[in-house]
């Protein structure tokens, strides 16, 4: 502190010995400052406006996508600021002080550690520990909820972003050894300025109350079953920190943080070649090698729907229908979602699902949508996947991939009550296994159990099970893991359903 004082001292003699040579300096410094600011900020805006324009491009139309919308518009609005700063008066103090404390590093931070990141969800999102408040005030809502600067890793980790520098945390910690001797009296002053380190004057640090907040707020959600894993990114503080930081680190860290320190780990200003597709959220979760077909999705992978390019809509159509062929001409489910997450994976289903297709088709089925299932499910004939490959490209607009592993495989499924309470004595499966079993109907729990005691991915297009076996597990006082499902939505109907609905 002394050091900076002299420094402000000789400043102030330099004014008044030379004032017009200070002017000019103050004046040069400012013009500098402000074109700085004003370019690094327009890079900012431009890395922002090409990635949303490249999400627009990618996504589709049932997919997850990058929300970036409300940091984006901070960032213009900061832009805004500083052109406006920049035709002001260079020279004054109060312009230049608002140049320096513009928000513009703490903007770059967050894109810098977004790029080092990937399978992006949102910015800037607040998450509640407890009910969302409605009438509360805002500042009152606040101190029920934990800011979050990135949302990543397809919502499985949180990401806060401080700009905070290994000096002025310092400030913080001296800050609070006074706070704690004044709040004991002057007889155990000494005494309290000794226990820096002690965990009431730790607990003092804003860093550390972000902390704690973002681990309450983190075990009330749940993604993918689990709670959101918190990552600290700290570019201004040295990888090599001084020793009065290590207590605050330390503690940070036993909320099961993780710490990125340093600006070796932030992304550079620079935008690399080929970032923008790693940042995407992926189009569905890890899938097994081996996956678990519904009913749903055996319907789609036949449906005249999913396999002609250019359906036509006509009048008697239903409202479900004509959504479908609108949504399939603009994305094409099976080349662009379903075959590629397949290809070179074994696929099966339980004999219930393929029963229960089997009876729909053969129902309301059109001819191709007959012959489709036949090559889909082979019933017992062993043709080779080659064979059934070509017969069904007959049946298709799209070109067949060779990867693409037929037949699906009809498996018995043993999902009694016997076999999951055998499943959870034996530990593969936790003990909610049977209250989920409980609630699903007899083909529903042939095909989601059988997925969950296989360990095994169950691709459907199911929402309402889905959620409903989702909402049972994640209400599991021990923590539970539930069953893998993509849910890819919506699957595509029989074209002849709803006609024979309409009859």
């Amino acid at each position: 502190m002394v050091e900076g004082y002299e420094s402000d001292v000789e400043c102030v003699e330099e004014n008044i010995t030379n004032g017009s040579t200070n002017t000019e300096a103050t004046s040069t410094e400012g013009s500098a400052l402000a074109e700085d600011l004003l370019a690094r900020c327009q890079t900012l805006l431009n890395e922002l406006e090409d990635f949303e324009k490249f999400v627009v491009e990618q996504r589709s139309e049932q997919e997850p996508t990058v929300d970036i919308h409300k940091f984006q518009t901070s960032v213009a609005t900061e832009h805004k600021s500083l052109q406006k700063l920049a035709d002001a008066d260079l020279t004054a103090e109060k312009t230049i002080h608002t140049l320096r404390s513009s928000n513009l590093p703490f903007y770059a931070a967050i894109w810098g550690a977004a790029k080092a990141s990937k399978a992006l969800v949102t910015f800037g999102k607040r998450f509640y520990w407890d009910n969302r408040p409605t009438r509360d005030s805002k500042k009152a809502a606040e101190k029920r909820c934990a800011l979050v600067d990135i949302v990543a890793h397809d919502g499985e980790e949180w990401i806060k972003v401080s700009t905070i520098t290994g000096s002025r945390l310092s400030l913080e910690i001296a800050k609070a050894k006074w706070e704690a001797a004044d709040s004991s009296g002057e007889d155990g002053e000494q005494e309290n300025i000794n226990s820096a380190s002690d965990e009431d004057d730790i607990d003092r640090i804003e860093l550390v109350k972000v902390a704690d907040d973002l681990l309450r707020a983190s075990q009330a959600h749940r993604i993918h079953y689990k709670h959101p894993r918190i990552r600290f990114v700290l570019p201004k503080i040295s990888y090599s920190p001084s020793r009065e930081l290590l207590p605050i680190l330390e503690r940070i860290r036993s909320t099961g943080a993780v710490i990125d320190l340093g600006d070796q780990n932030v992304s550079s200003g620079l935008l690399e070649e080929g970032v923008f597709p790693r940042l995407l959220p992926s189009p569905h979760p890890p899938l097994t090698q081996t996956l678990n077909i519904d009913c749903t999705i055996l319907l789609a992978l036949v449906s005249d729907l999913s396999h002609t390019a250019n359906h036509p809509i006509l009048p008697n159509y239903s409202s479900a229908i004509t959504r479908q062929i609108e949504m399939e001409t603009r994305e094409h489910l099976l080349p662009s979602s379903l075959w590629p997450a397949m290809a070179g994976k074994s696929l099966v289903c339980t004999l219930e699902a393929a029963k229960r297709m089997k009876e729909i088709v053969d129902t309301i089925g059109m001819p191709n949508e007959r012959a489709r299932t036949e090559f889909l499910l082979d019933d017992g004939l062993a043709r080779s996947g080659r064979e059934l490959r070509e017969k069904f490209a007959k049946y298709s607009d799209h070109a067949i991939p060779p990867s693409w592993v037929l037949p699906i495989r009809i498996v018995q499924a043993e999902v009694s009550e016997y076999d999951i309470t055998n499943a959870i004595q034996g530990a593969t499966l936790p003990s909610v296994a049977l209250q989920v079993a409980n609630q699903l109907t007899d083909i529903n729990r042939s095909v989601f159990m059988h997925g969950w005691m296989e360990s095994m991915t169950t691709v459907s297009s199911n929402r309402t099970v889905a959620k409903q076996v989702e909402g049972i597990v994640e209400k599991d006082a021990e923590g539970a893991v539930g069953p893998e499902i993509w849910l890819r939505e919506p699957a595509r109907s029989l074209l002849g359903k709803e006609k024979e609905r309409r009859k």
